[in-house]
């Protein structure tokens, strides 16, 4: 059984972990609110800007553009998106461990190397049979947007070269803060609309001409798919470690509680003990 130390020393340090889980709890709370203002921002442009393409591609053979055209051999390409640090519960796992089923199952995934933002998702890839094309750890907040502009810049100058079979992206989609749900879309070659998706059928005039302005358009929606999965990231992240710490502050009290309730049971023992030798001590007297 132990001692009274010893289950003090005990809720000391459990107090201690309560009082960091709780100021982390504060930290992503605040930093969520500024990450799901913009997200929120983003999507209505993220959303206008994925109709128009499909609208391109549904209506004026947007197949003959080298960014919708199907491409036989060269390594398909994922960018995965995920957290430097961890101490939010799933949040990574989760989305790294679809992204590897997906790998070891998808035929039409040739040869996939992974372009990887974050180091939980490193971690996780590095100890398994697939390739890594890239790794980016610990990146700067301010530096990340232009890093993820040049990677997905990069790989469609590859994909339009016939180096590339195809390019995806893996993310977890952002919610709320209790709900981040992990997504594999395909970017490369822009796929065509769904089949219960509306496209605009009326007819569109262009000017100067179409190839010019799908040469300026397709690489620009490319990039915001990339910034949009960033941004749902960043705001997950904090979502998900504010609800881990809130969980872990709770645990820590409860665990406070149930040693309170041994310490004093305990210590209540240990009076009723000396007590108890006091007065045989003065009975033998």
């Amino acid at each position: 059984m132990p001692t009274l130390r010893e289950i003090k020393r005990r809720i000391t340090s459990v107090r201690s972990t309560q009082q960091i889980t709780s100021a982390m709890k504060m930290v992503s709370a605040a930093k969520l609110n500024r990450a799901q203002t913009a997200v929120r921002a983003a999507q209505p442009y993220a959303e206008k800007l994925r109709q128009m393409v499909s609208s391109l591609h549904g209506t004026v053979g947007g197949e003959d553009h080298p960014l919708f055209m199907e491409r036989e051999g060269g390594p398909s390409r994922v960018i995965l998106f995920t957290s430097d640090r961890g101490l939010c519960g799933n949040f990574n796992n989760n989305l790294s461990r679809t992204v590897f089923a997906i790998l070891t199952a998808e035929e039409r995934l040739s040869s996939p190397e992974l372009t990887i933002f974050g180091r939980t998702g490193n971690d996780f890839f590095k100890r398994r049979e697939v390739t890594i094309h890239q790794a980016f750890v610990h990146l700067p907040p301010k530096e990340t947007p232009s890093a993820v502009t040049t990677v997905i810049e990069e790989a469609t100058e590859e994909f339009a070269r016939g180096e590339l079979g195809g390019l995806y992206i893996a993310f977890n989609y952002f919610y709320n803060p209790i709900r981040q749900e992990p997504r594999f879309q395909q970017l490369l070659p822009i796929p065509a609309p769904e089949g219960d998706e509306v496209v605009d059928q009326r007819e569109i005039l262009f000017e100067p001409n179409r190839y010019e302005i799908m040469d300026s358009l397709l690489p620009a929606y490319l990039r915001n798919q990339g910034l949009t999965a960033h941004l749902n990231t960043v705001a997950g992240e904090h979502g998900a470690r504010m609800v881990s710490m809130d969980a872990a502050t709770k645990n820590a009290g409860e665990m406070i509680e149930s040693l309170t309730l041994q310490y004093n049971r305990a210590r209540q023992a240990a009076i009723t003990k000396e007590l108890i030798e006091i007065v045989s001590g003065a009975q033998a007297v």
